[in-house]
């Protein structure tokens, strides 16, 4: 039987997060039967640490070479070129809750990389791609990335080896390891010129960039039409950029920040219309 692995990372601000959002939503939702977790670890407390042992999680310790950003990358390279697991789902651990079972997709597509794109337009490579790269990569990275979808690194799944290689790759193209963002542009460079399967948005479903939005009720995401959204990204940099307040698992939590929601979504759509001019 073939074994899969889940790889986060977290440092101790989000580990409260992760220990009562994150792992019992997936626990409670997702088929973990042959899947193991594993979190990369930078700088969870002794008492987070012993939390993830309790539920059976695996952690590494983070060797922190730049932003955790473009550390995790590295981490989870070498991680993996030491096991024999055959699917990685690489996923983040901050911002993001299970909603209903994902287990199906580590049997799909299994020799491509599954990834889910941008819905809305983010400037991701207008932003993070000055500065963060060899002045010699720079215009070859723009012409190929124009008019490709822009993918969302916060939830990608491909087989093991194909996942090593993507990580030493992102290590050896990007010059500023210390900022954050040019992971995401790396990965969409890197991964747009493999064999790659778009998700559907509800495996990675940005709160702040779909165009359709959602409905929320005791606490609990859905689509417009009534389905569960399996996989919520409470997506931002930071928590004030962030859509919901209180995010989490369960009836408790989870209320929509009217005005940023609002204003992040009048954002994006502006940005669609001045992009197209270009």
């Amino acid at each position: 039987m073939k074994k899969h692995v889940i790889i986060t990372s977290i440092d101790h601000r989000y580990g409260e997060f992760f220990i009562e959002h994150w792992l019992p939503s997936l626990q409670t939702n997702v088929l973990l039967k042959n899947i193991d977790v594993i979190v990369i670890d930078y700088g969870l407390t002794t008492r987070q640490k012993g939390a993830l042992i309790k539920n059976g999680v695996k952690q590494h310790a983070g060797h922190k070479k730049g932003h955790v950003v473009f550390s995790r990358f590295i981490d989870a390279g070498i991680i993996l070129d030491k096991t024999s697991y055959d699917q990685v789902l690489f996923v983040d651990g901050g911002d993001i809750i299970f909603q209903s079972d994902i287990s199906e997709l580590f049997k799909q597509n299994a020799s491509a990389f599954r990834i889910v794109p941008q819905d809305m337009e983010v400037l991701f490579h207008e932003i993070f791609i000055p500065g963060n790269f060899s002045s010699k990569h720079i215009d070859t990275i723009y012409k190929f990335l124009k008019n490709k979808p822009v993918l969302n690194a916060g939830f990608v799944l491909g087989p093991r080896l194909k996942f090593i290689e993507l990580c030493k790759n992102i290590q050896r193209l990007i010059i500023n390891t210390n900022a954050y963002g040019p992971d995401q542009v790396a990965l969409n460079y890197l991964l747009h010129k493999e064999r790659l399967v778009l998700l559907d948005k509800k495996y990675n479903f940005m709160l702040d960039s779909v165009r359709e939005g959602f409905m929320l009720k005791d606490g609990v995401f859905y689509l417009k039409n009534g389905d569960i959204i399996p996989v919520v990204h409470n997506s931002g940099n930071i928590s004030f950029w962030r859509p919901i307040d209180h995010f989490g698992y369960g009836k408790r939590y989870n209320t929509i920040k009217y005005p940023m929601y609002q204003i992040k979504k009048f954002i994006f759509h502006l940005l669609e219309i001045v992009k197209k001019q270009f």
